[in-house]
């Protein structure tokens, strides 16, 4: 297909009207009263040649102009070849990273579960913190209860935290209520 240049659209305008101009001016010429005005006919086939020239450059440029692009993955290339095995090396050891990181949060959680257990136990005895030791390394479906126990009393803590909390407030706006009735009854 032929491109067509917007420059060579503008200088055909341009020569189109330079021609008009100067069939324009061929006919301003001032005749004079007595005589009969003369008539010229300028040569308009220069018009019209440009003027066909100009609807085929149209007609080109309202053509849709297709683009193909191909992207080529060939492992003959070296830097495509370099690139899958870069990038199958790299998922490997994230895979492999994510992996160990996997048992070291799960030790971690483990970790955090005695911690609370022993916690809420009070006080515990190095045979009963072996007993645990054994109860997550060898009989880990012992462990679901263990946790059920530590979140149950952990909840149990927490809602009495939040009473005494509560018993606390009343206590000070009931505090604050006698102050004040006492303050109004020394203005009597």
């Amino acid at each position: 297909m032929k491109h067509i240049d917007i420059n060579e659209v503008y200088t055909l305008f341009e020569e189109i009207k330079e021609l008009v101009k100067k069939g324009n001016e061929n006919k301003q010429t001032v005749a004079q009263p007595e005589v009969q005005p003369k008539i010229e006919l300028s040569d308009f086939s220069v018009i019209n040649e440009l003027t066909d020239k100009l609807d085929k450059t149209i007609e080109e440029v309202r053509k849709p102009v297709k683009t193909e692009h191909r992207h080529i993955f060939s492992l003959d290339s070296s830097k495509v070849f370099v690139g899958v095995m870069g990038s199958c090396i790299v998922t490997i050891l994230c895979l492999c990273t994510i992996f160990y990181q996997r048992k070291e949060i799960s030790s971690c959680a483990d970790n955090d579960l005695k911690y609370r257990y022993i916690k809420m136990q009070g006080e515990t005895t190095p045979r009963e913190i072996e007993l645990l030791e054994d109860i997550f390394e060898n009989n880990r479906d012992k462990v679901k209860p263990i946790r059920k126990e530590v979140e149950k009393h952990e909840k149990a803590v927490l809602e009495e935290a939040k009473r005494l909390e509560k018993a606390r407030l009343k206590e000070q706006e009931a505090e604050r209520l006698r102050q004040e009735a006492e303050n109004l009854k020394r203005k009597k």
